[in-house]
């Protein structure tokens, strides 16, 4: 019997895309790596169009194809991968290699290695094996089906598009859009598509004359025209269903269900049989696992494919055969009665029985009905998902065991350890709140006085996860160590277990109580004693990291970073960063700090860490950008952390220092979008964290700048009021304090009078009892605390100034050389004071600092003349200054408001003053309205109103 022509013979209606594809090779080959994404609904024609482009390149261009499973989750991380490096090490010249990762998945590869370096070494492998091959020629590497790609499939493809340096090498992808609320693919996606040499194609559905084309392919004669649109409309001119309707005559069928059955259920009844025994494989099937699930073999079982191949139903792939789309596989599987189902899939699980693909083995014992064997199947699929470094898997799996649990069963580790291991794994994948979940469920059933290493390793977990959420944890690690108490001293006997699992409790919850170093102290010590006496890498790290950043020696961070290089996992690599970040910010050396924060954020980014951990370390190099007065810099990075969509704290971080940049570039409308939304980001859980701080400075400076110094202060006293201000280093302190005092300059520039004079020296007072509270901590700290004394006091701005000029920190030198501008004038020395403010502007010009250079600019105009104004005109100036309306001041002098209005309009002209309030400021900087203000408390300097934001803005936090 020769089989009917299903698939169109000619490629209909792609040129485009294809000559796109094309291109998109060129591109890698001519300029480097480059991804082409294909995008487009079920039936569309992804895989033709890659299988047709791949037919298109001749032996100059090696292709390497895999596909992602339906299973998705459920099955094997990395699959696609797996299928892909089959066929690639197979390559002349790429071995022997560096592969003693990869030699996990291919024995043939040599010895296997331990697990040092971990997740990053095998990726490290991975590239490596990919880049040898296109040594000599371009490579695609084909991955189909992304949608359904699994959690460890999607890492490794992020990490190849971002590292991937060898010309010639094309990764190109096909999958559905996601849907609404899907948000495993969509940041990926985004990913890929913000790389510079990507194409992104979306096929489209065929027009009338493109299914005109497609159905003259398929029958070999050119259709009639009631053919073409009836066909059309039905079709909708998607190409799958074009072939599908191209021989139903007249017969149309009643749903997408029939329509995709049509084919098969023509099948004779041998054919169509194993066609169903294919469908239940959930994906590709290999030839001896369909032989003998099938129960054919040999000559009938080839003639039977070759049916099915012929018919355009299955395709070859590899080993095996897979179904031509899966909407035709889906519809044959529930065609199949649900006692069919369950009897096949038990045959498949019989015949997976031994061969190691456990995850499979556990999807088809549980859809047969088979529990015990599902349960044992997951949790051997768990362990080789953590083995591979797939840890949303091995929660998947786990997932399924606790779900399945039997007490009885054979597993060797009973309920309370698979809720250790799963919310250990939560830890590692990132899903902290489902983590505490487990954690908790492990706890309750815990008898912490039978049991208290077990229970302190559950308060261990769920410690890390809350803190890691909401900036909790602490009384869940010093509940562990009480559970833990240290055992006698005992140099010569060997390390026992609970003596490191104490390290390494001691070891987080000094990181924890950070910046409290009196508190972390101690814990930091015996954790490093701990490590060195047990050679545990994890609490040794741990140990040095603390008793660095109390001691400054960058020699034990050093130490540090050398042995959590060798650790199987990324996570005390980048925070080794975070440490050195804080000593040189400490010290004052921002761009040794800010390069050791972004270092730290290329590795986060290089692993598919940038959301987590490079916005974590993004919120130190933004800081140290930002205090060194590169802006442009500053402003590029925070904006990129940004759009990697950061966990609440972070992105609460990132916008305040958004918004304190915005002030000190003048845009006050951005500085408080920033600041609500970093308000959004954080919720009533997270009020106490230490690490929400620094947005008072934020918040303060920001009322000031909208011209309401009086709510500034309101601010400034619910910021002295706030438990965290005893809790944060002395260096993230100040500078809200430093933001304090400046609103109470700006207040006095508002309005003066006696009582409000007294109020501002009473919070004055306050400010510099929270200042002598403090201690010192480093350079840096010390600076602000000079400038703090200055504000105060309103003298000592030499030595501020030197201070900044010693730092390089140009925004507050040209902020402190300002104020000593003005003290100057108000000495009578102009001469010094235009010296100064020479300096000033000119740092200021270089920043884009806007509103400090409007005030330099107008403490810099000639004094006006007290001669002048005339004695009316004094009069209106001095209720100016009150802050008096035109109204209000013609009902004081008892004049009309149209002439108050007149005389107004004289004073600004005469004092060349923009608005009342600037023309209020040059008053009380000349002494204009015969009340000349003293070094307790001038105002003006263009920090109230238009002219206020940003001038005394401190650092944000390095927490």
């Amino acid at each position: 019997m020769v089989a009917e022509r299903v698939v169109s013979p000619v490629f209909v209606g792609r040129g485009e895309e294809s000559a796109a594809l094309a291109a998109a090779l060129d591109t890698a080959v001519g300029q480097g790596p480059a991804v082409a994404l294909v995008a487009g609904e079920a039936g569309i024609g992804k895989s033709r169009l890659l299988a047709e482009f791949a037919r298109s390149l001749g032996p100059g261009v090696r292709v390497a194809e895999g596909a992602c499973a339906e299973l998705g989750s459920d099955g094997l991380p990395y699959a696609p991968f797996v299928t892909v490096l089959r066929r690639l090490i197979r390559v002349d010249g790429v071995l022997p290699g560096p592969y003693r990762q990869l030699a996990r998945w291919f024995p043939g590869l040599g010895e296997a290695g331990d697990a040092e370096g971990g997740k990053h070494r095998l990726y490290e492998e991975i590239l490596t094996l990919i880049e040898r091959v296109a040594a000599d020629r371009p490579l695609v590497v084909s991955i189909e089906d992304l949608h359904w790609a699994d959690a460890a499939t999607r890492e490794l493809l992020g990490f190849l598009a971002r590292n991937l340096t060898q010309p010639g090498v094309l990764l190109a992808i096909t999958y559905r859009p996601p849907g609404p609320g899907d948000g495993q693919l969509g940041p990926l996606l985004a990913e890929l598509s913000r790389r510079p040499r990507t194409t992104s194609l979306r096929l489209e559905r065929l027009d009338r004359r493109g299914v005109a084309r497609q159905l003259a392919a398929i029958l070999g004669t050119e259709p009639g025209p009631d053919t073409v649109r009836r066909v059309h409309e039905r079709s909708e001119g998607n190409p799958l269903f074009v072939e599908a309707l191209a021989r139903a005559g007249e017969r149309t069928p009643d749903s997408l269900r029939d329509l995709l059955l049509y084919g098969p259920r023509s099948l004779p009844g041998p054919a169509r049989d194993l066609l169903g025994v294919a469908s239940v494989a959930g994906g590709r099937a290999g030839h001896r696992l369909l032989a003998r699930v099938s129960g054919k073999d040999g000559a009938e079982l080839d003639a039977l494919l070759r049916e099915l191949v012929d018919r355009s139903l299955l395709l070859t792939a590899q080993d095996g055969y897979d179904f031509r789309h899966a909407l035709i596989r889906h519809v044959v599987y529930e065609d199949l009665l649900p006692g069919e189902r369950a009897r096949l899939h038990a045959r498949y699980a019989e015949a997976l029985h031994g061969t190691g693909a456990h995850a499979e083995l556990a999807a088809h014992a549980h859809a047969a009905g088979d529990h015990r064997t599902a349960l044992t199947a997951a949790f051997h699929a768990a362990a080789q998902a953590r083995a591979s470094y797939a840890y949303e898997e091995q929660v998947r799996m786990l997932e399924q065991v606790l779900q399945l649990w039997d007490p009885d069963a054979s597993l060797g580790r009973d309920r309370v350890d698979v809720l250790t291991d799963a919310a250990q794994a939560c830890m590692l994948s990132g899903d902290y709140a489902r983590g505490i979940g487990y954690a908790d469920a492990g706890l309750a059933a815990v008898d912490e006085r039978r049991e208290p290493a077990r229970a302190a390793q559950l308060l261990e977990h769920r410690g890390r996860l809350r803190h890691r959420l909401d900036g909790s944890g602490v009384t869940d690690w010093e509940e562990a160590l009480r559970l833990l108490p240290a055992a006698p001293a005992a140099p010569a006997a060997p390390a026992a277990p609970a003596d490191i699992q104490r390290g390494q409790l001691l070891g987080v919850l000094a990181m924890g109580l950070l910046p409290e170093e009196d508190r972390a102290r101690a814990s930091f010590e015996e954790a490093l004693a701990i490590g060195r006496r047990t050679g545990n890498a994890t609490v040794t790290i741990r140990g040095l990291l603390g008793v660095a950043s109390m001691t400054g020696d960058l020699a034990l961070l050093a130490e540090a970073r050398t042995l959590a290089g060798r650790l199987d996992g990324h996570d005390l690599l980048m925070t080794v960063p975070m440490y050195e970040a804080t000593l040189h910010t400490k010290a004052g050396e921002h761009h040794r700090a800010a390069e050791a924060a972004r270092d730290g954020i290329r590795h986060a980014r290089r692993y598919g860490l940038g959301r987590s951990r490079g916005a974590e370390l993004a919120r130190y190099a933004g800081r140290s950008l930002i205090l060194a007065g590169r802006w442009e810099e500053a402003e590029t990075l925070l904006r990129e952390s940004l759009q990697e969509d950061p966990p609440p704290l972070s992105r609460h971080a990132l916008l305040v220092l958004c918004g304190y940049l915005s002030l000190l570039r003048g845009d006050v409308p951005a500085a408080a979008r920033a600041a609500a939304g970093a308000e959004a980001a954080t919720s009533a859980e997270h009020s106490g964290s230490a690490g929400l701080f620094p947005r008072h400075q934020l918040l303060c400076l920001l009322a000031v700048a909208q011209g309401d110094p009086e709510r500034a202060d309101l601010l400034l006293e619910r910021a002295l009021a706030d438990p965290a201000l005893a809790r944060v280093r002395s260096s993230d302190a100040r500078p809200v304090l430093v933001a304090g005092a400046l609103a109470q300059r700006a207040r006095l520039a508002a309005g003066p009078g006696r009582e409000l004079r007294r109020r501002i020296a009473r919070r004055q007072a306050e400010l510099a009892a929270a200042d002598a509270a403090l201690g010192v901590d480093g350079r840096l700290d010390r600076a602000w605390q000079v400038m703090l004394h200055a504000l105060i006091g309103d003298d000592g701005w030499d030595e501020a100034a030197k201070g900044w000029r010693e730092l390089g920190q140009p925004y507050e030198l040209a902020l402190s050389l300002f104020h000593g501008a003005r003290a100057a004038l108000e000495a009578g020395d102009r001469p010094a004071a235009t010296a100064l403010l020479g300096q000033a502007a000119a740092l200021t010009g270089d920043l884009g600092a806007v509103p400090l250079a409007r005030g330099i600019a107008l403490l810099g105009r000639p004094r006006p003349a007290a001669g002048g104004l005339t004695e009316r005109e004094h009069d209106v100036l001095r209720l100016i200054a009150e802050g008096l309306s035109n109204r209000q001041i013609a009902a004081r002098l008892h004049i009309s408001p149209s002439t108050a209005g007149v005389h107004v309009s004289h004073i600004l002209a005469k004092l060349g003053a923009s608005t009342r309030t600037e023309a209020a400021a040059i008053a009380f900087r000349e002494g204009l309205t015969g009340e000349g203000l003293t070094g307790e408390g001038q105002a003006g300097e263009g920090q109230a109103g238009e002219g206020s934001a940003g001038e005394g803005q401190g650092g944000p936090s390095t927490a």
